[in-house]
């Protein structure tokens, strides 16, 4: 007790010397009791991006202290109460250099493009730019460490107040450790303000307008050339394809070239182009193309061999090109120019483990070391979403900061992180802000970070989030299981999404929505990141429609539709409506449209369906990569919804029969046949349906064929064809399907094979 009196007195001692160096000379006073005591000083003409550092500057002070910080514009500030912000180290006015701290001088040597040295004196301020946006990052700086600022979201920034702002002095540099930093989403890429405080760019602002990726259709149009001049382009299995072009045809690099002449002209001030194969797994055989494939070991070397070409014509110019699915694999003798980039995608590989350790990710190591002892620029593509289903749980935080080190090692230092960064996909806001924060600097401490963001945007629901992020990641970190960023929930139906763990992840939620029910805003939050939750139910629902997690209680032949089932696809659409959710997948899924079509879905047919359960026979067979070809889909009484991996059946570029028994002969009134329509994964409604009509099931007589006119630009996501003239008797029924084979010219990947899927087959 002695010892606690005596430190008592020690702290009652100390304490006033603290509050007095608040105000003495050891702070700068921005603002005291409420009254500014700095101003901020430009150039007499400085530049847009300088006002604009100034301006954030001026409207943070007055949201956190209620006053203004006045700003002036002169080539010769006085160095007293200044904020000066100078866009270079020697544009620094000799009054102010006197006052700088010691270790100005090292900082300044280290200074790189966006980063910013922050020198704090009781009398003056001084932020230097080190080019580009870096005084901008040195104000957010500023406010994030010294006065608790956040901007967590767009609609969620944080200004503590106070009255009086006083900081320490010290002099502050900080470097981006990559040089480019992208995280791709509708809220880093269409908001300016939250992309620039979370430190990140556009890739409209690094890249030529049009000319970012999977740009040869562009440099070479085959609606252009390809009529004329099929030799243009590439040859597979003994015929030309508009797919890809000919890399070693002589014409192809003259138009290459020309192109690329006329866009440098129009856009002067881009040096960074790009000349990138199309999106699809085609690549030209030529007797030339295959023989640099064959000596190179790789398919990237007619591409490297052809770029490099094009880098030698622009030796001022960045160009850059893919290592993606074909051509990952870096050739074995040439080496790309040095005004040439590599963009390395990583598409192929599991989300579940991180990729350094992860046994299946060892051929990406290879190919990445590989790249790297060829190229001293390589611009990482990385995937860290699911693309078929943005609004479902998708356990990978985890693996987040370990990824991005892991490429920084290997001396990767430009990224493009596509991550799910739009409303209501699954925590959007969280990888954004956690992902921006890594590329900057992958060192600091994640779970810190984590922990201040959903503290700072959930409330007091923050904890209760955060313990259903360590459920997911300590569920999927047992099996090691591949997450797929094309992957269906029930594909772990019954590992981190079981039964007993969806339990209680609810049980999470609704502590969660408890703890901040009186505060509107953050329980539209707490209802948001919800959603993936009620997604996974739903789609897991569907595929055990009559089970024990389905839609349906089963009892004899009476079906009975569970009231928390039908209420958890309300409620999923309200908070979606509420809060303005765009899309649920990458194919631009609306919530209407995926509410529509779960309720088109649950709507069993059943009651008064011939075709339920009975035989259904194809001729060709279905591809077995979807819903393992299992026939009895088209008969269950459950219509497929939006997503073709889950209760449809797919056939690529050809047509095909289905016939389907009744078993005796019936009456029919009306028989039906759905298709699907999703054009982003290659699937077209078909071009026509016929339908015929058997007692013995060898004489068939025809109905009608029913057809879909045009190129199918934007159709609805099902399509129903309907027959219901002159049915008569019948016990079997059979369709005739005739797909579009190809895909139209308006198609990105146009010419390659299209699919048609089909599902429910119902006669009543």
């Amino acid at each position: 007790m002695k010892n606690m009196t005596k430190y008592l007195k020690i702290w009652v001692f100390i304490i006033p010397l603290h509050i007095t160096s608040i105000f003495g000379q050891k702070q700068a006073i921005l603002v005291k009791n409420g009254q500014p005591q700095f101003s901020i000083t430009l150039s007499a003409n400085p530049a847009d991006a300088d006002e604009k550092v100034a301006i954030l500057l001026q409207a943070a002070i007055k949201k956190i202290a209620g006053c203004e910080l006045k700003i002036i514009r002169t080539d010769n500030p006085g160095h007293k109460n200044t904020f000066l912000i100078a866009p270079s180290v020697s544009t620094i006015p000799g009054a102010f250099k006197n006052h700088l701290t010691p270790d100005f001088e090292a900082k300044k040597q280290q200074l790189i493009s966006d980063g910013f040295i922050l020198s704090i004196q009781k009398g003056n301020i001084v932020l230097v730019n080190g080019g580009k946006k870096g005084a901008y990052y040195g104000v957010v700086h500023l406010l994030e460490k010294h006065l608790g600022c956040r901007m967590y979201a767009p609609n969620a920034e944080t200004m503590p107040p106070r009255k009086t702002i006083a900081l320490p002095v010290s002099c502050e540099a900080d470097n981006p450790m990559n040089t480019i930093r992208i995280v791709n989403g509708t809220m880093t890429q269409q908001n300016e303000a939250y992309r620039n405080w979370q430190r990140l760019n556009d890739h409209n602002e690094e890249f030529a307008k049009g000319y970012y990726v999977h740009t040869f259709n562009r440099l070479v149009p085959w609606e252009t050339y390809f009529e004329a001049h099929p030799e243009y382009f590439a040859l597979m299995q003994g015929k030309r394809l508009i797919d890809q072009l000919c890399l070693t045809n002589p014409d192809v690099f003259d138009l290459t070239i020309k192109k690329l002449k006329e866009e440098m002209a129009k856009q002067p001030e881009k040096t960074l182009w790009s000349v990138s194969q199309g999106d699809n797994f085609s690549y030209c055989q030529c007797d030339q193309c295959a023989k640099i494939t064959a000596d190179e070991g790789s398919a990237a070397g007619p591409i490297v061999h052809f770029v490099n070409k094009v880098a030698a014509v622009f030796p001022d110019k960045m160009i850059s090109t893919l290592a993606y699915q074909y051509s990952r694999r870096a050739p074995k003798h040439i080496k790309p120019a040095d005004n040439v980039q590599i963009m390395l995608c990583t598409i192929e590989l599991n989300r579940s483990k991180d990729i350094e350790n992860d046994p299946r990710s060892v051929s990406f190591l290879k190919d990445l070391n590989d790249w790297g002892k060829i190229s001293k620029n390589i611009y990482l593509w990385d995937y860290t979403v699911n693309f078929s289903h943005h609004i479902s749980p998708f356990p990978n935080l985890h693996t987040l900061q370990k990824n991005i080190q892991f490429f920084t090692k290997n001396k990767v230092n430009a990224h493009f992180q596509q991550t799910n960064a739009s409303i209501g996909h699954e925590f959007s806001e969280l990888k954004a802000y956690l992902i921006a924060r890594l590329l900057w600097n992958p060192g600091i401490n994640a779970d810190s970070v984590m922990t201040d963001f959903l503290n700072g945007y959930y409330g007091a629901a923050g904890v209760f989030i955060q313990k259903y992020i360590h459920h997911l990641s300590l569920e999927i970190n047992k099996t090691g299981e591949w997450l797929d960023i094309y992957g269906h929930p029930t594909a772990h139906a019954k590992t981190f999404l079981s039964a007993e763990n969806m339990a209680e992840y609810n049980r999470y939620f609704e502590a969660a929505e408890a703890a901040v029910k009186n505060t509107p805003t953050l329980l539209q939050r707490v209802k948001v990141c919800r959603l993936p939750i009620q997604y996974a139910m739903m789609e897991i629902g569907k595929s055990d429609m009559f089970g024990k997690r389905g839609f349906y209680t089963e009892s004899g032949e009476k079906f009975t539709l569970k009231p928390q089932m039908q209420q958890l696809i309300e409620d999923f659409y309200t908070v979606c409506k509420q809060n303005e959710v765009k899309n649920i997948n990458e194919a631009g899924l609306s919530p209407e449209e995926y509410y529509q079509s779960t309720k088109r879905f649950i709507n069993v047919q059943v009651d008064g369906n011939m075709a339920f359960r009975k035989k259904a026979m194809a001729n060709p067979s279905p591809s077995p990569t979807y819903s393992q070809a299992d026939l009895t889909i088209l008969t269950n009484g459950v219509q497929g919804a939006n997503d073709y991996k889950a209760h449809w059946l797919g056939w690529e570029a050809q047509d095909f029969e289905l016939v389907v028994d009744l078993e005796s002969l019936k009456q029919p009134q009306s028989i039906q046949i759905s298709t699907l329509y999703d054009p982003k994964s290659w699937i077209l409604h078909p071009k026509s349906v016929t339908c015929w009509v058997s007692e013995d099931g060898i004489n068939y007589r025809i109905l009608e064929t029913q057809t879909i006119e045009g190129e199918q630009r934007k159709e609805n996501v099902t399509h129903s064809f309907s027959f219901d003239k002159n049915v008569g008797s019948c016990r079997y029924i059979k369709f005739g399907v005739k797909g579009t084979q190809k895909l139209f010219s308006w198609h990105p990947s146009a010419g390659g094979g299209s699919w048609v899927f089909v599902d429910e087959i119902v006669v009543r």
